[in-house]
């Protein structure tokens, strides 16, 4: 064999070497993030069971916290994304039916909402608490007490299988895999009062997940395809324009926002107080800083 051959298979040979290592360095890594345990106390939020609080349960979980998106129309669970190299993620049933919740306490359930815990301790993947953290204990008595009226759908879930572009994202800071993570474990969450403010609209864009999307401080800094929604992008938007895109999901020119990317058709339900409150919020953002 000439030595010029033996060279270069010698050198591919050390790179696949490489890329074995670091695969198995990926997945050690973040198998034992995956796998860390949290003790939380036992909370004591309990499902509310009045028809007024039950009401405001639907609401929150359909039109604020939108968790059909991820759990499905009928709330027994879906798959969210299901690729070899990506990962297979799905939202778990939420009904009392076979797979779902019928076995689980409310606090079993107020730790998988806010830090995204199971009841074994172990981190819940893909959960978005960073969000849920902040929900004050009413509403999140309200959202228990909806969901443990849904009708019971038998279907259980495949558990999630993360895949070398999920974890190499995740390790990378672009991939929320653990929100358990990013939670203030031992914070005790409040809510505003309700009415058309700048600290209620917070409220509502971080219950709403805005965050996930348009970054932490909503400039668009996370997703591509997701804008900022500071002044700095949309200050020549009025009130009626924030209005015409929750609900009618059509921006100021007249184009049809995307709802894959923007779910509109779930926020579209929220009142006419609570976008107010959102576009107040919106509106006291100072923009992105230009460096």
């Amino acid at each position: 064999m000439p030595r010029w051959l033996r060279w270069i298979g010698t050198g591919l040979l050390s790179l696949v070497a490489v890329a074995v290592l670091a695969v198995a360095a990926l997945y050690a890594t973040t198998t034992i993030r995956f796998g860390r345990t949290y003790r939380l106390p036992e909370s004591s939020v309990r499902a509310a069971g009045d028809s007024a609080a039950l009401a405001r349960g639907r609401h929150l979980v359909e039109a604020i916290g939108k968790c059909q998106e991820c759990h499905g129309d009928d709330y027994a669970g879906k798959a969210v994304t299901d690729n070899a190299m990506f990962g297979r993620l799905s939202g778990p049933n939420l009904t009392p039916g076979k797979g779902g919740i019928a076995g689980r306490t409310d606090a079993d359930l107020e730790r998988a909402i806010r830090h995204a815990v199971s009841p074994g301790g172990r981190p819940l993947l893909f959960m978005p608490a960073e969000a849920f953290a902040v929900l004050s204990d009413e509403d999140l008595a309200a959202m228990l007490g909806y969901l443990r009226t849904l009708p019971p759908v038998d279907r259980e879930t495949p558990p999630p299988q993360i895949g070398p572009i999920a974890r190499g994202l995740f390790l990378g800071g672009k991939l929320p895999l653990v929100p358990a993570e990013l939670v203030d474990h031992d914070t005790r969450p409040t809510a505003p009062p309700a009415g058309v403010t700048v600290a209620y609209g917070e409220y509502l864009a971080t219950v709403g997940g805005c965050r996930a999307c348009h970054g932490a401080g909503l400039t668009g800094d996370a997703n591509p395809d997701a804008p900022d929604l500071s002044r700095g992008r949309l200050g020549s938007w009025t009130e009626a324009d924030f209005f015409r895109a929750i609900r009618e999901g059509r921006r100021p020119d007249g184009t049809t926002i995307d709802p894959e990317k923007m779910p509109w058709v779930r926020s579209s339900r929220m009142t006419d107080e609570e976008i107010r409150a959102v576009w107040t919020y919106v509106r006291s953002l100072p923009g992105r800083v230009k460096g």
